[in-house]
């Protein structure tokens, strides 16, 4: 009971802390990007003690200025200097870094933020993590962007530990996990757990932190890497069994994910 109680708390802090962040950047105006990271450089000792968290503020060149612990473990980097002034490119050095340096510049350069994006991230110590990731542009007082501040959830820690403690949603994700070859209805895994489809979208957020359509993809993709890891399955078999009709559809998601196509995933991390 007392675990049980403990994960609640973990969980409800992080989503309140998020939560925080994500409302407080859109209001914020301060004078410079100098006077911003000075103030978000106060929260760092607490964002240092997330290690399911990574969080990050850049300049307009999309250049890192601040990095908590997390981030910097998971680049094999021992000093927040080590990341100070360097690009994703620079940092994570292999082909999805390229589409992160897109996405920061659509960011930086559009003023669109990038909210509740599922992503599976690539690190330099070779370990995969799936999370949910925003970016948002932060406006000076005369409304130019001059940084950017990004938040990182993992979703895929103790993900089975969570589900049993719920039962409706653990008979969704055994049904998901049973029917990933065939089309799924996000209106037929509400009436599975007795929910309506919005009851649905706010339970799987609350627990998962995920939406329910982003968990289908989220479990297509790790069984689409699992058959990778198996050269003799064709790409083409394996976007059917992960349940693409067709293969360019399945191709041009997992790049979305990944940064790289099946193919290419398979031969730099798989061989």
């Amino acid at each position: 009971m007392t675990e049980v109680i403990t994960d609640i708390i973990e969980d409800t802090a992080l989503a309140m802390l998020t939560t925080s962040l994500q409302q407080s950047m859109t209001v914020y105006r301060p004078d410079s990007r100098e006077a911003f990271i000075g103030n978000v450089s106060l929260l760092l000792p607490l964002l240092n003690t997330l290690t399911n968290v990574v969080f990050f503020v850049k300049d307009e060149q999309a250049r890192y200025q601040l990095a908590n612990k997390t981030l910097l473990k998971r680049c094999q980097l021992s000093q927040h200097e080590d990341i100070v002034g360097f690009t994703t490119e620079e940092v994570f050095s292999h082909r999805q870094s390229r589409d992160y340096i897109l996405q920061d510049m659509k960011v930086l350069r559009e003023g669109k933020s990038i909210v509740d994006n599922l992503e599976l991230h690539s690190y330099a110590s070779g370990q995969l993590g799936w999370c949910i990731t925003d970016k948002l542009p932060i406006y000076n007082k005369s409304q130019q962007v001059v940084a950017m501040v990004g938040i990182s959830v993992d979703i895929d820690e103790d993900n089975e530990r969570v589900l049993r403690k719920h039962a409706r949603l653990a008979e969704v994700a055994q049904f998901v996990r049973a029917h990933l070859d065939q089309k799924i209805n996000i209106a037929q895994l509400a009436d599975l757990a007795n929910l309506s489809v919005s009851q649905l979208e706010r339970t799987f957020k609350a627990v998962l932190n995920m939406s329910p359509l982003q968990f289908v993809q989220k479990l297509r993709l790790e069984y689409a890497v699992k058959l990778l890891a198996s050269p003799e399955v064709s790409v083409t078999q394996i976007s059917l069994n992960c349940g693409y009709s067709d293969h360019s559809a399945f191709s041009r998601q997992f790049k979305q994910f990944t940064g790289l196509s099946p193919s290419q995933f398979r031969q730099t991390h798989l061989s």
